[in-house]
């Protein structure tokens, strides 16, 4: 509807203006129901090309086939995982009342015990075992705890503190 048929059909101004306006109006509401088409004409794009692609029945099943052995893989993976987390925590949580000569000792023991536990040879063998084999005769690695400890020399009271570079000094005979 254009402006000049109104006119023709002799409509005043303000009539044609409140025509085109009420034509507005139901043309945008018309177009709102329809506002979505490109993203439906899109969607149905790519569902035809998806059933294009399945028209072969062989490439479907071969493909099935591949994403079900992925996820065979996957989950085979992360039990792996789950299982040496666990592995570490068993070793971590056996050795976590031993004590270690330091914690560097500890951590390599640790290793060490995980490594021994994997083996095939050590199957069926407790940690104790492990750990025993591991550190037998090798002196330390863990803390003794009858070990005298050194006397510590507290300083004479009547002698004023020196600092290191002063003692050396000292000694040197430079004071």
């Amino acid at each position: 509807m254009k402006r000049e048929e109104l006119t023709a059909a002799g409509l005043t101004d303000e009539q044609i203006n409140v025509v085109m306006k009420l034509n507005g109006d139901d043309i945008n509401r018309e177009k709102s129901k329809y506002s979505d088409y490109d993203d439906i004409k899109a969607q149905l794009e790519k569902a035809n090309a998806t059933i294009d692609s399945m028209k072969d029945y062989e490439e479907v099943k071969a493909s099935v086939l591949k994403y079900q052995k992925e996820a065979a893989d996957a989950k085979a993976e992360t039990a792996a995982k789950v299982q040496q987390l666990e592995d570490k925590a068993k070793v971590k949580d056996f050795t976590s009342n031993k004590k270690f000569v330091n914690e560097l000792t500890r951590d390599a023991i640790n290793a060490q015990l995980y490594d021994a536990m994997n083996d095939a040879a050590n199957k069926g063998k407790s940690l104790d075992d492990l750990l025993k084999a591991l550190t037998d005769g090798k002196p330390d690695i863990f803390r003794d705890e009858n070990a005298p400890t050194p006397p510590t020399v507290a300083p004479m009271a009547d002698q004023p503190q020196k600092s290191d570079d002063s003692a050396v000094r000292a000694v040197m005979g430079l004071n």
